[in-house]
């Protein structure tokens, strides 16, 4: 999922509130529209979602709690009370280097620079190795919506090859550098609204030797210029937010190649049908679902 790296060393305020399971995408696409970072936990069987969004400037908590009121208004639900919090100062550059050793997923095994010496202790050590940068914590494998990309993206590789990747949101560059290592000779282009995510996207893939197969730009969706260029693509990923997904539907199939794949996420599993129903509309059918720990990866064929 496209966070931020802003995180790391200004200061940090969280704004909470729990809703019904049934209340929290709307809720969700209106927080995660300003939010650093947007954090839905929906226990298994529970009726209600905990939402936490971050901020590196305080929130006004009467502000959030006036304009969720007009969302629980406009969708005929009880409007939530939300609480604002400062987050304790952390170095999160350490905490990542101490809480990210090695991680199998799938083919690939995806590290920190700081662990690249224990690459050679990973079990099955056929897989390709992804060095992920401490810098880029919120793209490291670790959050159920970029693992299941990847253990996705692991499926779809077992029975066809695409050549021509497109990664919306693409972070810190993990998913189109997995699927660089994976197949020789193909190009990827990344696209995300976060220039910083885009610094540290390119400084991953020289690391990784794929700069030269890896094209990165600053922009949103699939606006800008050279995604058009590139176009039609035969495998898009993209691991956002429900909201964005399903509005973009339509430019989704416009962009992928009849017969060519999607793989999307950032969605969480009450989320899934949305986002099924604006894809099926646009003649684009559902062909995998995953569900890691409250959330959902779709792949979707054209």
């Amino acid at each position: 999922m496209s966070v931020t790296p802003r995180l790391w060393s200004t200061p940090l305020w969280a704004v909470d509130l729990t809703v019904k399971n049934a209340d929290a995408d709307a809720l969700s696409d209106c927080l995660g529209e300003e939010a650093l970072a947007l954090t839905c936990m929906s226990p298994p069987r529970q009726p209600l979602t905990h939402i936490e969004a971050l901020f590196d400037q305080e929130p006004d908590a009467g502000s959030w709690n006036a304009r969720l009121a007009v969302i629980a208004a406009l969708h005929k639900f009880k409007p939530p009370t939300v609480s604002v919090r400062r987050l304790p100062k952390l170095d999160w550059l350490k905490k990542v280097a101490e809480d990210f050793p090695p991680l199998p997923i799938g083919q690939w095994v995806v590290y920190g620079a700081q662990h690249k010496h224990r690459v050679v202790d990973v079990p099955h050590k056929r897989r390709r190795g992804l060095q992920i940068d401490a810098t880029s914590a919120f793209g490291t494998g670790e959050h159920p919506t970029t693992r299941g990309c990847l253990l996705m993206l692991d499926k779809i590789l077992r029975h066809t090859t695409p050549h021509n990747m497109l990664d919306v949101g693409c972070g810190s560059g993990i998913l189109a550098m997995a699927f660089l290592k994976s197949v020789r000779n193909a190009r990827a282009t990344g696209i995300d609204m976060d220039a910083l995510s885009v610094m540290i996207a390119t400084s991953n893939a020289r690391t990784g030797g794929m700069a030269s197969r890896l094209r990165l730009i600053t922009g949103k969706g699939y606006k800008h210029r050279a995604i058009r260029v590139r176009r039609p693509y035969d495998l898009i990923m993209a691991n956002i937010f429900a909201g964005p997904l399903r509005q973009m539907a339509a430019q989704l199939k416009n962009h992928l190649k009849p017969g060519g794949i999607a793989i999307l996420s950032g969605l969480l599993n009450h989320q899934a049908n949305g986002v099924i129903a604006a894809h099926r509309m646009q003649g684009v059918r559902l062909i995998g679902h995953i569900r890691l720990n409250g959330w959902s990866v779709l792949a979707f064929k054209r």
